[in-house]
């Protein structure tokens, strides 16, 4: 007889109280193509076995691999491989006469419901707006942050930027971070245009002529241009003087402030609108036009104040958005590669020659990647040495993520630096990464280690929880975000991917708003706690969700090609 084994867990998802060698997987399943791994703790020599469900019947073993230590947890775990299985079905593992865990799903879309519901979250971040219930369901709200008067932070007199995306748990916006959400959403948008144009979700259609998921990103970059001063720089961001407390948006009443400008602000904001602007052209030519020319003027005032950095005010504690180490190299490079596609005015040209890439990034801190990106895929327009340099970066840094897959018991493309507030988007990006490489080379060891980072978000982890509200059979359920701890609704939003484990512990202390100590193992991919008071791993962001919808959504558009 079968035995059903059942792994317990603490009330606020961290370390399981009884593990019981339950398989770590995609629990959204996967596609009939893709490599499927599950990853079992422990170092029995016994096969794992998989049954199709409604039958009962054996369909596939899978001897039992070698046994490797995952440094991240600190386990012993085996990685048994059943890609080989490629039926659309149902499907139970099962090992020593034991079922093991939830039923498997193998489909073809398995991943289109959580990309879409990645992507629909930015409606529910927007600012300056109701949410109806039409659209929102029990997550309707009221209006809050109408940004039509914002204060210039030290000087005597307003600015009207409504509109935007809520950054992340809190409610200010920010230049910098929407910078590198937006162009990773357009990034999608271009490589997977077919398939993007025939997502859809419910939001409110203003432009119907505009694809979905371009209507939402225009929503901030009305906000983006409005934060644009007449002298061509940007202000780096709008929020109050400190962080609310938690209230929903129309709860907060204290002021809101254009706070600072600097060269990252209106570098990203001068890539990001000319990158815009060629996507837009199609559909809004004036539009468009205005897009390029407000990222004309941000890129001439960099130009002309290039070591104006941002400098956080003594009285203001909202997100500064500043890298210690911020010298706007990797802005000029990200700005330049996109306005030289824009206008191909040599002037940019000559920018990305005198400002070569190199291999760091991509991070809202460190935007160089998106430069690499961009020449990595067009030869024709920016030469053959830039386009083979940049071509070269973006295949060392995915063979670099293939060896960290090698070392690695879950097979996760992930470096010991990773390991760092919103680690969840690191694993995001570095599938991005993993996916250009694909798409630039057509070999099939990119492809899959992309999926293995998708299968981590999902599932595939040592806590066994997918790190998506709403998605999966164990997912977050006290996200740090304002409204979700204030709309007196149980369920989160669905579709918000929390920032992720690691051992930062900036959460963690006696104050009362503050988190016990969930990180005692020591172990970066056990340090995490779903509770409100941790910011530190359980919050969300638009910069997080951005790259994870693309992952998302990216996979599931290859597997349909």
């Amino acid at each position: 007889m079968l035995r059903l084994r059942i792994l317990f867990l603490s009330p606020a998802i961290g370390v399981s109280i009884c593990a019981a060698a339950l398989p770590a997987v995609n629990q959204l399943g996967y596609t009939p193509k893709a490599q499927k791994l599950a990853v079992i703790p422990g170092n029995d020599a016994n096969p794992l076995e998989i049954r199709e469900m409604s039958s009962g019947k054996s369909v596939l073993t899978v001897e039992a691999p070698l046994v490797y230590e995952w440094n991240a947890s600190g386990e012993e775990v085996q990685a048994f491989d059943f890609s080989r299985l490629q039926n659309p079905g149902t499907y139970q593992l099962v090992r020593n006469g034991d079922i093991l865990g939830a039923p498997i799903q193998i489909t073809e879309r398995p991943y289109e419901d959580v990309a879409k519901a990645a992507l629909k979250w930015f409606y529910f971040q927007r600012s300056s707006t109701a949410l109806d219930s039409k659209y929102a369901g029990k997550w309707a709200r009221a209006a809050g942050h109408p940004d039509t008067k914002v204060l210039v932070y030290g000087e005597k007199r307003t600015i009207s930027a409504p509109k935007g995306w809520y950054d992340a748990g809190d409610y200010g916006k920010y230049i910098v971070n929407s910078g590198i959400t937006v162009s990773t959403l357009l990034d999608f948008y271009e490589n997977y245009t077919a398939y993007a144009d025939q997502l859809v979700w419910d939001i409110p259609r203003e432009m119907p002529n505009l694809p979905l998921i371009l209507e939402e990103v225009r929503w901030n970059l009305d906000w983006m241009l409005d934060m644009q001063d007449q002298d061509g720089s940007v202000f780096h961001k709008l929020t109050t003087l400190r962080f609310s407390s938690t209230v929903m948006p129309e709860g907060d009443k204290a002021d809101r402030y254009a706070i600072g400008k600097g060269i990252a602000a209106a570098l990203d904001f001068a890539g990001t609108l000319a990158q815009a602007s060629v996507i837009y052209k199609k559909f809004d030519a004036a539009y468009a036009d205005r897009l390029l020319k407000a990222a004309e003027r941000a890129y001439a005032w960099a130009k002309k104040n290039p070591k104006n950095l941002y400098s956080q005010p003594a009285d203001v504690n909202t997100g500064s958005y500043q890298p210690a180490d911020e010298n706007g190299k990797d802005e000029f490079r990200f700005a330049a590669a996109e306005l030289y596609r824009a206008t191909q005015a040599k002037k940019y040209l000559d920018e990305l020659k005198a400002n070569p890439v190199n291999g760091n990034g991509p991070w809202w801190g460190d935007m160089n990647f998106l430069a690499v990106y961009r020449m990595a895929k067009d030869a024709k327009l920016y030469g053959k040495e830039l386009h083979e340099k940049a071509k070269q970066i973006l295949l060392n840094e995915a063979e670099s993520l293939l060896k960290a897959v090698d070392s690695a018991g879950y097979y996760l493309a992930m470096h010991p630096w990773n390991w760092t507030w919103g680690s969840n988007s690191a694993v995001a990006n570095n599938g991005i990464i993993l996916l250009h490489a694909y798409k630039a080379t057509g070999n099939v060891k990119y492809l899959n280690a992309a999926q293995q980072s998708l299968d981590y978000l999902l599932g595939k982890n040592p806590l066994q929880i997918s790190y998506v509200t709403g998605f999966g059979d164990r997912y977050p359920h006290h996200p740090h975000h304002r409204p979700s701890e204030a709309d007196n609704v149980d369920e989160p939003i669905p579709g918000m991917l929390v920032g992720g484990p690691h051992l930062g512990k900036q959460d963690i202390g006696k104050e009362a708003w503050k988190c016990e100590d969930y990180a005692k193992a020591d172990k970066p991919a056990l340090a995490y706690l779903d509770a409100h008071c941790s910011y530190a791993t359980n919050e969300v962001a638009i910069n997080w969700n951005a790259p994870f919808a693309y992952l998302a959504a990216a996979l599931q558009a290859i597997y349909l090609e």
